[in-house]
This record gives structure tokens, sequence and C-alpha cells, in this order.
């Protein structure tokens, strides 16, 4: 083990792709997302009324808001790939409908709900509220509504929807970013594995009468012991750059990182048991990872997906991870997430044994 750990600690390509890289990697991205940014809302004006103007007129008047003209053909995709945080659907007849003083519709729609999704329901209806009492006024004259309506606007209030909500934690926000970039970091281990039998290493080591099993435990042990130090360094950094994890207890976050990478260790080594190849092994992690953190919701809101998927998805250990994340924001406690500590546990054993196996048929 001890020979292990130097051999890979004096590879300068390990050192720079297994633990520099993925490091500076996820702190940029946490850096980059956490920065405070304008929510971006879709306007989709079907009215396209006097009125409907109105309402849009309240909502970019806002701080802390850009709004952009839609379609509602595209405002799902718009929605779930994060473009827009909210859309705002003014319906035909708007304006027609307040002014006879019949019900007049504005759908709002969101990925998720939030204080300034409720918020942003409130202003609207405060706007709307207001402008039917000014259409009770002008019976039914669209002049007469304007010319009312425009004495009425210096009453209006300000809103800041910076002040509603507090930005999501810098973790959260980039989250997607550290789970892909400490699975894929994994395929650096594999490489040293496959190196390590070009040059008959493990054969010699079989000859002195170690056991089999007892190599690739020591391997295990001495790969997780080493790529955990990205993780380390990932998680000393954000406490020196006062990022915020978005939970109190800062050390459970660093055990969910810890499990995060005994998964993608034992990974990686399922991958290697089916191919001696190092680029065909680079290859499968990555189209492995890619696609299992997509459909696990890392990447956008999980709900946002077919209920087909959402069913696959709970069952992807990176969806674990994000739940434990989750939940540590949420509730705290380690007790919340104790189930998936022991399916992520449960996985790592599992992937371990069947790399055994498939190392003993092979003979490897």
């Amino acid at each position: 083990m001890i020979n292990t750990t130097k051999l890979l600690l004096k590879k300068k390509s390990f050192i720079i792709m297994g633990i520099i890289a993925p490091a500076i990697v996820i702190v940029f991205f946490s850096f980059a997302f956490g920065k405070d940014m304008n929510y971006k809302i879709g306007i989709i004006d079907k009215d396209n009324s006097y009125i409907s103007k109105e309402i849009i007129d309240v909502i970019n008047d806002i701080e802390d808001v850009d709004i952009t003209h839609i379609s509602k053909d595209n405002y799902e995709i718009l929605l779930a790939s994060h473009q827009i945080q909210i859309a705002i659907i003014i319906e035909d007849n708007f304006s027609n409908n307040l002014l006879n003083l019949e019900e007049s519709k504005i759908t709002i729609k969101s990925i998720s709900n939030s204080d300034v999704k409720e918020t942003l329901v409130s202003i609207i209806k405060s706007k709307v509220n207001n402008l039917s009492l000014i259409a009770k006024v002008s019976n039914k004259n669209i002049d007469t509504f304007k010319e009312k309506n425009e004495a009425y606007k210096n009453n209006l209030l300000e809103y800041n929807l910076s002040e509603v909500e507090e930005s999501k934690p810098v973790i959260e926000n980039s989250i997607g970013i550290v789970i892909m970039m400490i699975l894929i970091s994994g395929a650096a281990i594999a490489n040293f594995l496959i190196e390590d039998e070009e040059h008959n290493t493990k054969s010699r080591v079989l000859v002195s009468g170690i056991k089999q099993y007892k190599y690739y435990m020591a391997l295990l042990i001495v790969f997780y012991l080493v790529s955990s130090i990205s993780s380390l360094i990932y998680y000393v950094l954000c406490k020196l750059l006062n990022l915020d994890f978005g939970m109190n207890n800062t050390n459970n976050f660093l055990l969910v990182m810890l499990l995060l990478n005994l998964v993608a260790i034992s990974l990686n080594l399922c991958i290697v048991s089916f191919s001696r190849n190092r680029y065909i092994a680079s290859t499968v992690n990555i189209l492995i990872v890619i696609p299992t953190c997509m459909i696990s919701g890392v990447f956008w809101d999980f709900e946002v997906m077919e209920e087909s998927l959402q069913k696959i998805g709970s069952f992807i250990p990176t969806r674990w991870i994000y739940k434990c994340i989750e939940n540590l924001q949420i509730y705290g406690s380690l007790t919340s997430i104790h189930q998936y500590i022991f399916y992520m546990i449960t996985i790592s054993l599992l992937l371990f044994s069947f790399s055994l196996f498939m190392f003993r048929i092979k003979k490897v």
C-alpha cells in the first residue's frame, strides 16, 4: 500500500488530472455560479394590448429582474435549461375581460416554487387588482381607463426581489459540476491500474504470495485515500473563500463528498475489469458519468423530467448524492440522509465485489 501510494504521488499526470485539475475546476464553477445574478423572466404576451403592457411594465420596473419576450412553444425548454427562472403568460382577451369586469387570466410557470415566485405572484395580483378598480370607474372605455390609470401610476411601490430571497447556496448552484468532476477524475485511477499491469507489477506482487483479493482491496483503499485529496482540497478552498455550503455543519458535506469518492473509485475499478485499454476505459467512464448525471437531475431540476425518467434517476448514485446535500441543507442532520449513505456504501461494495469477480474470471 505504501509503495503504491508513493508511485501514485510521483506521477505528475495523476497529480494534475486526478487531484489538482478537478479541485480547481469545481472551485471555479462554484465561485462563478455563486455570484448574484438577476432573475430572468420570460414574458408571453398573447393579448398585446395597452393593459397587458402595463403588467409587463410593473414587472420590468422590479429591481434584479431581466425580462425577455418568448413564445409559448419553447418556454418549457427555457425553464428546464435555466435560461429563464419564471415564465409569465398573459392570455388572449386579457384587456377586454378586465375592462368588462370579467376574469382576466395570467399564468405563471416555474420549475419549482420559491419565495421569489410567490412574491412575483403577489405583485402581479396587486397590479391586476388596481387595474380592475380603475376599470370599474372607466365605464368599459379604454380611453377613460388610460387617463385614470396614468393618474395612479405615480403611487406604485418599488420592489426588489433580492430582498425577498437570498441567493442559492454556492454549493447547490455548482453541485452538478462537482459530482461530475469527481466521478470523471476516477478515470486517472483506472489508468494507473492499467499501467501497473502493463509493467507486470501486479504479477510480481502475486508471485510473492499475496492473495489477489488482498491486492485489489489494498488498491481500493489506496486509490480511495489518494482520490479523496481532491475533495479535501475543494472543501478547504471553499472554506478559505468563504463560499456558502447552505448548511450549518459543513463537515457533513465533506462526508458526502468522501462517499462520492468511494463510488467513483468502485465504478472505475469495475470499468477496468472489463477493459484493459486506458482510452476505452476513459471513454466508457464519460459515457456512463455524463448521462447518469443528466438523468439524476444534478444539472437541472429533477421534477421537470418525464415521470419515467424520474423513476430511473431515483436509483442512480448521483441522485443519492444530490439528495444528501439537499436534505442536509434543509434538515441539517445526518439522520436525514442515513438511507442514502447506506445505498452508496452498498453500491460501492457491490461494484468492487463484481470487479474482483471479473478480475478472477479473466485471471488478470
